[in-house]
């Protein structure tokens, strides 16, 4: 699951796996389905269930089971997109000695030891 900058998840809510969560987008009271793509500043609520693989399209306030039915597939360009925020994201461990040194002290803050 990738969850972008600005977006809250409030449960009661259940997750699959390869979903994301769009920017700004609000995820309340639902069920996402695996390989689910939430836009931004999207809204789901209201305990709807979005189904495996389905697009949420940016702004969308999905807040019954009708609109959520009526939902189409993941487009590719969607999927390529996660697939590329998921592989950047996971690049950023590995670097953030690089910005902001190897020691760090018991509050995460980086430091040098003298």
């Amino acid at each position: 699951m990738t969850v972008a900058h600005g977006a809250l998840i409030h449960g009661p809510c259940y997750i699959s796996d390869n979903v994301f969560v769009g920017f700004n987008t609000i995820v309340y009271t639902a069920i996402i389905g695996k390989g689910a793509f939430i836009s931004y500043n999207a809204v789901v609520t209201n305990g709807v269930q979005i189904a495996p693989n389905e697009f949420v399209p940016p702004g969308a306030n999905i807040d019954s089971q009708e609109k959520a039915d009526a939902l189409s597939n993941v487009p590719k360009d969607s999927k390529e997109f996660a697939a590329e925020v998921q592989r950047v994201n996971q690049e950023f461990p590995a670097s953030y000695h690089l910005l902001f040194g190897k020691n760090r002290c018991s509050c995460g803050l980086a430091c040098e030891y003298h």
